[in-house]
């Protein structure tokens, strides 16, 4: 039998089921193995790191979650050096690296890979990249040491992968792909339509950042003079820092009883949020962050569970339907018309084959394993 090709994912793998984006990396880890793959990576809690390969889990350092900021600076200068040690113990045939802050750490894994067989894989999970300029000044500052050693890792990437806009299939003279962000369907519970006829319910779903917009379906609400009652639904806790601003906005504006603010939901009763909901709404504030194409998690995660949604920014897995299983709005300030929102959830409740239809198209155009294969091949490709 042929040996399997093993493959190290870096990424900030929190083993905690709020985790936002642990259905993600899941889904990626479960790809890489549907393609055949050996498939390793590091993992963390609040105590520990872990290298996970399989079924073993192994403690492989500590976490320092005392320091200020920690997660978002010196916990990959932890991370990149238990990483490097493993490089430096086992062969890995790729690296499957997504980028984040860099330490001279980050440096040697680039510098030890390159004189090793391996082949490093190098993701922008956002691009172009855009620093969000309400970071304080010595996380800025830290952003610019980071920005200047990226430079060197940069160089040493054999394949970028990039999600956003076209890269024009190259980034700094090195070959890059573009993919979409995918899910892995089959962990995904599909919704069990529980209508409530006398209210429209709308779930806004998100780590409530100012880029998701929300403000923008607040005020919508607020102008709506229809005679269709309508709740939304706000779950997701405050890791972006927006939650209060949109209290305070749906208290002044007088419509608090339509607004319910539920905090961070998981298992069985965000479920329940999907079975009772009509729609849901992706981020609706890109723009606020300068892009006009992404790739949005939770129009996968919407269409997996079969909610149709709204959407604003343009997406290029969406461009195959071939029938309206969500609603397009402006990428931009213009407040959203509810009307419109109203008629597009009614007319989903009554199209009784709207879950299986959006289960069906995630299958066939959202998936990990049909966006990885394209990587490896490119990647191939490029070696030959």
């Amino acid at each position: 039998m042929a040996r399997k090709k093993k493959l190290l994912y870096i990424m900030r793998y929190r083993l905690d089921e709020s985790f936002n984006l642990k259905a993600k990396f899941d889904g990626q880890l479960n790809a890489f193995k549907n393609l055949g793959f050996d498939v390793s990576c590091i993992a963390f809690d609040s105590t520990s790191f872990y290298v996970i390969s399989g079924d073993k889990k192994e403690v492989v350092g500590k976490t320092h979650f005392g320091f200020p900021s920690y997660i978002h600076t010196l916990f990959y200068y932890d991370l990149h050096k238990i990483v490097l040690n493993l490089l430096k113990k086992q062969k890995f045939d790729y690296v499957y690296w997504r980028s984040g802050p860099c330490w001279l750490s980050s440096c040697r894994i680039a510098g030890y890979i390159s004189k090793s067989e391996t082949k490093l894989i190098y993701e922008y999970p956002t691009f172009p990249v855009k620093r969000e300029k309400q970071f304080s000044f010595l996380r800025q500052l830290f952003l610019h040491y980071s920005d200047w050693l990226q430079r060197y890792v940069d160089k040493r990437v054999d394949l970028f992968v990039m999600i956003g806009e076209d890269a024009g299939g190259s980034y700094k003279g090195i070959p890059a792909i573009n993919i979409t962000n995918g899910i892995d369907i089959g962990s995904i519970k599909p919704r069990k339509r529980n209508i409530d006829k006398d209210t429209i319910h709308i779930l806004a779903l998100a780590s409530m950042s100012y880029w998701h917009g929300y403000d923008r379906l607040i005020k919508s609400l607020a102008e709506y003079k229809g005679t269709q009652s309508i709740v939304v639904h706000m779950v997701g806790g405050n890791d972006g820092g927006a939650l209060g601003e949109w209290k305070e906005l749906t208290k002044s504006l007088g419509i608090e009883e339509k607004v319910i603010f539920h905090g961070a939901k998981s298992g069985t009763e965000l479920d329940e949020m999907f079975n009772t909901c009509d729609v849901g709404v992706n981020s609706l504030g890109m723009y606020r962050k300068g892009f006009a194409v992404t790739s949005e998690l939770k129009s996968r995660e919407y269409a997996a569970r079969g909610l149709p949604f709204v959407c604003s920014v343009e997406d290029p897995a969406l461009a195959g339907a071939t029938e309206p299983l969500w609603h397009q709005i402006s990428n931009d300030d213009t407040i959203p018309d509810m009307e419109e929102i109203v008629a597009f959830a009614l007319r989903m409740r009554k199209d009784a084959g709207c879950v299986d239809k959006l289960r069906a198209y995630a299958a066939e155009h959202m998936t990990w394993d049909s966006q990885y294969i394209r990587v490896f091949e490119r990647l191939e490709g490029e070696q030959q």
